[in-house]
């Protein structure tokens, strides 16, 4: 099981995720380490964890500098945001 960090802090770009799991509620620690376990995490793997009308979002993530690009990775992964770094808000497609 990979091991959990402090959050890893961008000052630019844009977070965008690949894939996920989500849960009703809040989760703890155990809850993130149960939902990792489902997914294919691997050491170096970035993990974004995020809540929006009471679902949780565990997602496997990466860093994209440009917006278009970031958007467009969205847009192949299904996703219904992505992070913008510089402005600490999500982006809802």
């Amino acid at each position: 099981m990979p091991m959990l960090s402090d959050p890893i802090a961008m000052s630019d770009g844009y977070w965008v995720s690949s894939e996920g799991v989500s849960v009703h509620g809040k989760l703890d620690v155990h809850g993130i380490q149960d939902a990792l376990s489902l997914m294919n995490v691997h050491d170096g793997s970035v993990v974004g964890v995020w809540e929006n009308d009471a679902i949780s979002y565990i997602d496997k993530t990466i860093h994209v500098s440009e917006k278009s690009a970031a958007l467009a990775v969205a847009e192949v992964f299904n996703q219904l945001a992505i992070y913008d770094c510089k402005e600490g808000k999500a982006i809802h497609l």
